[in-house]
């Protein structure tokens, strides 16, 4: 895979978890004042888990190609520490309708 192509998913992979941390806002925002209270802590580590994931990618975009690998691992592990964060948030999601 070239250095664009991965570039462009990690990018990719970013925006998702970044709709992912709106997600649960919007649903901390919705739900009742006990689900906030289960939701936040997932919040705080997504929240923590981007913005390490969005030095990490500074770093890839800033670094020569020797080194991209490693950065790339790396980013990779956040991306997937912080889908396994939403998934816990996800667990304390309000039930509403979406009609």
């Amino acid at each position: 895979m070239n250095e664009k192509t991965v570039k462009d998913q990690l990018q990719a992979e970013l925006e998702n978890v970044q709709s992912m941390v709106d997600e649960v806002k919007l649903q901390i925002h919705l739900g009742a004042k006990e689900a906030q209270d289960k939701i936040q802590p997932h919040l705080d580590e997504l929240e923590q888990e981007l913005r390490q994931a969005n030095e990490k990618w500074k770093q890839f975009e800033s670094n020569s190609e020797g080194a991209l690998e490693d950065i790339q691992a790396g980013l990779r592990l956040s991306l997937k520490s912080m889908q396994q964060a939403f998934e816990k948030a996800k667990k304390h999601f309000p039930e509403h309708d979406n009609k």
